[in-house]
């Protein structure tokens, strides 16, 4: 696909009124390593494996970029959010190293802790320790497009309670694993192609959550926002052509917003909604192991 649909992963006019600080300033303390190893990548070192057992984890030649938004955005609250995986928040405010470095990173710890919480506020605060890393959340208005039903009403069905399987969310590894009873997990995104169409389907997933799968760029896509006022989840089947973009109006790449409307009767229309933005007051390269 030469734009990726549901994807893997304009800038601003103006500020919405808050930002919030970061966890470190909230709630009770965050649990912390009793090792932590860090090597700077040349350039030309491979990515050696990465891995987690409990308490135990190994990152090799991890982007430094993606150390921040896993930390802060993936896995912040030990749990894992598996639509924010290809879709990284902007990160603003960062010095030019900060996108090309890697690091290696290696750390233990004596109590059992899940991946996610390593992940997420563990590596919290070996960023804010060894690279002295200051940051905040910033909500802007923006160019977005805004989903609503479309004329002739939803033509998709309300998930059935107990038709797919909850994932546990500290397990970053949940989708791989076999269902134990054979049903689908709940917000796992199954990709198909046949011929020159993509088949997605998707059981248990809100219109929030489906408007996050459809931010169609990358960190400089415009956002997707749910507007049809719908909370409760549902089951999703799509098919649309391989190359066309969810977000598009171009005529030659139209196909994904007909599917949208036509399949789903959901509508995406040009407009200005809000976007969660990473802000970086402070970093540096790391202190000594």
């Amino acid at each position: 696909m030469s734009k990726q649909f549901l994807w893997v992963a304009p800038f601003v006019i103006c500020c919405l009124a808050w930002q919030s600080k970061t966890q470190s300033a909230e709630g009770p303390p965050k649990p912390k390593f009793d090792v932590v190893s860090i090597k700077e990548c040349r350039d030309t070192d491979p990515s050696p494996p990465s891995s987690s057992s409990p308490g135990r984890l190994s990152l090799g030649c991890w982007p430094m970029w993606r150390l921040i938004n896993d930390a802060y955005e993936m896995f912040a609250r030990g749990k894992v959010d598996p639509l924010k995986f290809p879709i990284p928040l902007p990160l603003e405010g960062a010095p030019a190293w900060v996108r090309s470095a890697r690091y290696s990173i290696a750390a233990e710890t004596e109590a059992a802790q899940s991946g996610a919480m390593m992940r997420g506020p563990m590596m919290q605060v070996v960023l804010e320790d060894r690279f002295q890393l200051k940051i905040h959340r910033e909500t802007r208005e923006v160019p977005a497009y805004l989903m609503t039903v479309a004329k002739g009403g939803l033509k998709i069905k309300p998930t059935e309670e107990g038709s797919c399987n909850p994932v546990d969310l500290t397990d970053f590894t949940a989708f791989s694993k076999i269902s134990p009873d054979g049903k689908p997990w709940c917000l796992n995104q199954r990709m198909t192609r046949n011929g020159a169409l993509m088949v997605m389907d998707v059981h248990g997933m809100t219109l929030d959550d489906f408007a996050r799968l459809l931010h169609p760029d990358g960190p400089e896509g415009r956002p997707v926002i749910n507007r049809t006022g719908l909370a409760q989840p549902f089951d999703i089947h799509m098919e649309w052509e391989q190359n066309s973009n969810p977000a598009s109006h171009d005529d030659e790449r139209g196909s994904a917003i007909e599917a949208i409307h036509s399949q789903l009767g959901l509508r995406l229309d040009p407009g200005r909604g809000p976007r969660n933005f990473l802000v970086i007051d402070r970093i540096e390269k790391p202190s000594g192991n």
